[in-house]
This record gives C-alpha cells, sequence and structure tokens, in this order.
C-alpha cells in the first residue's frame, strides 16, 4: 500500500501544539482547506464529518489515540477523493527541550491505480499545508513580528518631493 509521510520540527512543547491538533472534532480551526467539521461520539469510534473548502464532504472515522506519543488515527469512510482505503495518523512527539515534531503519515490505495502518486502528491501537499499551518501558529516569523512592530509605531512624515 502507498504511504506519504510529512514531519516537521516545531518550535513549541509537544502538550501546547497538541492543545491544538489533538481534538479530532477541532481540525477546521487550524487546517486550511476544510470548512467545517463535526463530529458525533468522541474517543475510538467517533465519526467526523469534513466539509472542504470546495465543498467535497468527507466522513472520517477516529480508529485510535494514544498518549505517548500523542496521536490519533483515522481513516477515511466515505468520500474518498479517489481512494477505496485510507488510513492516517497525526502525531506530535515531545522533545523536552520545548519543541516537537508533528507527522502525519498516510497509507492509501487509489481507486484508479493509474493516480496512485498523483493522488499520494496531492495528500503530501495538503499533509505539508497543515503543518506549515501549525508551525506559523507557534513559531512567528521575524518579518511578521517587524510587521506588527511597524503596525504599532507611528507612520512617520511624508517627505517633500525635492525638484532638481
Amino acid at each position: 500500500m502507498p504511504n506519504v509521510t510529512v514531519a516537521e520540527h516545531v518550535k513549541a512543547s509537544g502538550p501546547k501544539v497538541w492543545e491544538l491538533v489533538g481534538r479530532f472534532e477541532g481540525i477546521h480551526k487550524w487546517m486550511p482547506g476544510i470548512k467545517s467539521a463535526e463530529t458525533q461520539g468522541s474517543g475510538a469510534g467517533a465519526i467526523r464529518t469534513v466539509t472542504l473548502a470546495g465543498g467535497d464532504v468527507l466522513i472520517e472515522r477516529q480508529i485510535a489515540r494514544a498518549d505517548d506519543p500523542l496521536a490519533y488515527t483515522y481513516s477515511i469512510e466515505q468520500g474518498g477523493l479517489g481512494l477505496t482505503s485510507h488510513i492516517s495518523t497525526l502525531m506530535v512527539m515531545d522533545h523536552g527541550d520545548g519543541s516537537c515534531t508533528v507527522s502525519w503519515v498516510c497509507n492509501y490505495e487509489a481507486k484508479d491505480k493509474t493516480q496512485t502518486d498523483s493522488i499520494g502528491a496531492g495528500m503530501r501537499n495538503f499533509y505539508k499545508t497543515g503543518i506549515a499551518a501549525i508551525k506559523k501558529r507557534f513559531e512567528p516569523t521575524i518579518l511578521s513580528g517587524l510587521t506588527a512592530a511597524a503596525q504599532r509605531a507611528p507612520a512617520p512624515p511624508p517627505t517633500p518631493l525635492r525638484k532638481k
């Protein structure tokens, strides 16, 4: 079965990141491209209905949760975007130094075998986008810090144009 794995180091503690990403019902609060998510039940067996920004709807089932490392595993039950099977794990591994690694791993099977690579590339991009959103939330860039400081500072007076 084909596999997609995306992992990134995040400069925030695992528990702090898990507060954001560990809620199965809260994926729309941090994941770009997801319009809404509604969940029925909790823990293993919970069903999540995800509406993507483009209108597609996915029905996902949480298969398992773990506390060490912090992780949950889920499958797409319906609306599988060209998949016959899909199992993903979102995991946060705390390093004990105020940082962690966020990984998103997926095993999948495409309905149309000629689409296996393109579906994998799409999932890899989706997962990279999600992890980038996590990093952006916990790792403000120097530029964003400068932008915020510039917004607080009074604007300098305009410089008059001089004729030569």
